[in-house]
């Protein structure tokens, strides 16, 4: 070997070791893994190589995607922000970066993400459900309607759709029209739980009781584990003032969702008409510990504590229950434990 082909011989030797390359070697191998159903080994490559270059793509976002599979989205985040400064028109970084701030209660950061990863893969379903579910939670109706209407008539099997779209039009207060989407829906889905559950209530809604409590009992028997139907139940029993057989149902709600606010709610006006006041107070302070800021808790302690003969407790409930109310939201809206099960 002559002396040029030497010194290009070890130059090249010396190049192929670098940091950067052996990080990009440890990164390729660390999505190997991944590819392979390894994440231990895939951690350790991938860290590894960030240990030599901080900024590798593939390592922040292998790093990214672990942590948010194993229920760390604060870590994922850290990882997928990084990931996405350096390639903003990668769709998995910015779809999981979305999904991992949903997790993280961050709804307006959750939505600039989603926003991009959906114009990157418009196609792509489950980035479309997401971001329309974080428009409902943001009440921002109409984008929501806008982004799952087009499509929920070509996706006629995707149960999610036909929810989304159902809370979208009566959180929106077009309950007329998510009342002809459950109608339709219930069809489509006969064995969909939630869409009986749905139906049901809003039947209820509408006055028609005995057809709201046959739904609601379908529901009850397509999945017994589903409490929101028992809820729902009650409240038929609750509105037709049948309070024994509301406080069955509601007890059998709260069971399965000790700290749901509505259903507590609803227990308590329950047992306060059936006389049992004592029950009927602790579980509206239980309620008013759920949802401090819920008018209708104070109202409903107001009204118990004037029953009681505590006036000056009922006058300080029935303020703090005035204060409260401006806050409160003008349409009808279906009870939170039956919106956030979709």
């Amino acid at each position: 070997m002559n002396a040029i082909a030497l010194i290009f011989c070890f130059a090249s030797a010396g190049f192929a070791q670098t940091p950067t390359v052996r990080a990009a070697a440890l990164a390729e191998k660390g999505v190997r893994h991944l590819e392979a159903n390894q994440p231990d080994q895939a951690r350790s490559a991938f860290l590894e190589s960030l240990k030599l270059d901080a900024s590798s793509f593939e390592a922040l976002s292998g790093m990214g995607f672990l942590e948010y599979s194993h229920g760390a989205p604060a870590a994922a985040r850290q990882y997928l922000e990084k990931a996405a400064a350096l390639r903003p028109r990668s769709f998995q970084s910015r779809f999981l970066l979305g999904a991992a701030l949903v997790q993280l209660h961050e709804p307006a950061a959750a939505i600039a993400h989603l926003r991009a990863a959906y114009r990157l893969d418009p196609a792509h379903a489950d980035v479309r459900k997401l971001l329309a579910a974080q428009y409902v939670e943001s009440r921002r109706f109409r984008e929501a309607i806008a982004l799952v209407q087009p499509v929920v008539h070509v996706a006629p099997h995707d149960e999610e759709l036909h929810l989304l779209l159902i809370e979208a039009r009566q959180a929106s207060g077009d309950a007329d029209g998510a009342f002809a989407l459950a109608q339709q829906a219930v069809k489509r889905f006969p064995q969909s739980a939630q869409l009986a559950a749905w139906l049901g209530f809003q039947l209820q809604f509408a006055g028609r009781y005995e057809d709201a409590g046959a739904c609601l009992r379908k529901a009850i028997a397509l999945d017994p584990a589903f409490p929101v139907s028992y809820q729902l139940l009650g409240e038929v029993y609750l509105k037709e003032e049948l309070f024994s057989e509301a406080v069955t149902w509601l007890k059998r709600a709260a069971e399965r969702m000790p700290e749901d606010a509505e259903t507590l709610l609803s227990l308590g006006r329950a047992l306060a008409e059936s006389g049992e006041t004592a029950g009927a107070l602790q579980v509206l302070r239980q309620a008013a510990k759920a949802a401090p800021k819920d008018a209708r808790i104070y109202h409903q302690l107001s009204r118990l504590y004037f029953r009681m003969g505590d006036e000056v407790r009922a006058r300080q409930a029935a303020a703090l229950s005035l204060q409260l109310r401006d806050a409160q939201p003008v349409v009808v809206e279906a009870p939170a434990a039956l919106r956030k099960g979709r």
